[in-house]
């Protein structure tokens, strides 16, 4: 469950905070002020974002490898083609 709460009540109540996130997969936003600063959310839950986010840049980095060794022209052409082709 996804739950808000001030700075000030998360310094107060850390070891309950941690317990709820770490045995009920309770997630916290802390603000201060009223306004939204961090997310407070468990290990595995950071763990598979992290692996996520680096499966997306290694894909990410092997198309680039592949777009930057093509030619311009080509890719402008076929571009221009499968526009054409999906506006028909």
């Amino acid at each position: 469950m996804l739950k808000t709460v001030s700075a000030i009540k998360v310094r107060q109540n850390l070891g309950l905070v941690m317990n709820e996130i770490a045995l009920k997969s309770d997630e916290y936003i802390v603000e201060r002020a009223g306004k939204p600063l961090v997310a407070i959310i468990s290990i595995e839950k950071y763990l598979s974002i992290k692996n996520d986010k680096e499966s997306f840049f290694s894909l990410y980095d092997a198309v680039q490898s592949g777009v930057s060794a093509c030619d311009d022209a080509l890719l402008d052409n076929d571009i221009s083609e499968a526009l054409v082709s999906a506006r028909k």
